[in-house]
């Protein structure tokens, strides 16, 4: 992230940058910020020598990025590219973006600018040939603004090595000068060590997990919708969340390993996606943050369940509550009560299991409610070498 060190170094630049702009742009006062973006920005040449242009838009790159042309058109390998239809260098946005993560983090990109954007797409391209696609949104619900972000999640069962983020925006068409943006950098997926542990199951639980009931199957299916799913008028809650329940102990992890061993000897795999906090039953469990509630129902598996909507594509689920205290399509805040903990559904004893999702995957709570969802404070200007 640049500093101030490095805004000193290209002081000396800016004069030279106000001799690049044209002439008619001079003739107003530009602002050392425009002049250093000026600086920073240059031309991609096609094969001819002249600027590429590609559907009517000129094509920009940050110092340093590394492309090729395939048949004439723009192939970025790592940097920032803007395609832009005004005239000269095209306003820079800033941008927060990470550049090492760990298998279950959540990552946040946040696009800001003066230039209001009409869509914003990331895509995470994981060892191994995995995939992880997300939506932005506009921070402020509502017309298209000139903060915007998307939340993703990098899956538990991701391998460790490099890995590859793109992220692309573009305005609307009302706005005055078109600009496209990608930005393609590497990224780097850090190891990470989980929780193995053996859960024996009784006849009863055995039978429950095992059963192929195609209720339970529908219900699966109808969740994941549910997860995967994207709305644009979505609450927007950017902060962290809060622990559902207070100082309580846990009983599992994010991320276990966990081996079922049913009552007839043979085993079962699976991962645990979320925390399971031990607690009395009938002990009040709280939103984790404010927003919509989605689901508010008996499931098969995962007994007395609420699922909410905190942002496009970002819930909290809470899993096996002996009462629900909330309806589907309840606005609630945070802090407000759902429920009490119980052990329906495929429960060992009374706990309440909490979980997170972005973009349908799972993400480890505690990284959310350590840090905001996201945070628009100040995006940093970032330069990909």
């Amino acid at each position: 992230m640049p500093g101030r060190g490095w805004r000193a170094l290209l002081t000396a630049g800016v004069a030279a940058a106000a001799a690049a702009v044209p002439a008619q742009q001079r003739a107003q006062p530009v602002s050392a910020d425009a002049l250093l973006e000026a600086a920073l920005l240059l031309p991609v040449l096609a094969p001819d020598g002249r600027q590429l242009v590609e559907a009517g838009l000129a094509v920009w790159r940050t110092p340093g990025s590394r492309y090729r042309l395939a048949e004439g058109r723009l192939a970025p390998d790592t940097g920032l590219f803007l395609h832009y239809g005004g005239p000269g260098p095209p306003p820079w946005p800033r941008l927060t973006v990470p550049r090492q993560v760990t298998p279950g983090a959540p990552v946040a990109v946040v696009v800001a600018g003066s230039v209001p954007l009409a869509e914003l797409t990331v895509s995470i391209e994981l060892p191994g040939q995995e995939q992880v696609l997300g939506r932005g949104f506009a921070v402020a619900a509502g017309a298209p603004g000139a903060a915007w972000a998307a939340l993703v999640g990098i899956p538990s069962t991701s391998a460790e090595g490099s890995g590859r983020l793109l992220v692309a925006g573009r305005t609307g068409d009302a706005a005055p000068a078109a600009l496209r943006l990608l930005l393609a950098q590497p990224l780097a997926i850090a190891p990470r060590a989980f929780v193995e542990e053996v859960i024996p199951l009784g006849a009863e639980l055995s039978a429950l997990r095992r059963s192929p009931d195609p209720r339970r199957l529908e219900q699966s299916r109808e969740l994941w919708r549910l997860l995967s799913s994207w709305r644009a008028d979505a609450h927007r809650h950017l902060g962290p969340l809060r622990l559902p329940l207070g100082a309580v102990r846990r009983t599992s992890g994010f991320g276990d390993r966990r081996t079922y061993r049913y009552d007839d000897g043979s085993v079962d795999v699976s991962i645990h996606n979320g925390i399971d906090f031990a607690a009395p039953e009938g002990t009040a469990v709280a939103a984790a943050g404010s927003g919509t509630v989605m689901m508010a129902r008996a499931r098969i598996v995962t007994g007395l369940t609420v699922v909410i909507e905190h942002l496009p594509g970002v819930y909290s689920l809470y899993y096996h509550l002996a009462r629900l205290l909330v309806q589907e399509g309840q606005r609630v805040e945070t802090g407000a009560v759902l429920g009490t903990v119980g052990s329906t559904g495929l429960a060992t004893g009374p706990h309440l299991h909490w979980e997170v999702r972005a973009g349908g995957v799972a993400i480890d709570p505690d990284a959310v409610a350590a840090a905001a969802l996201v945070d628009i404070s100040g995006a940093p200007m970032v330069i990909v070498p």
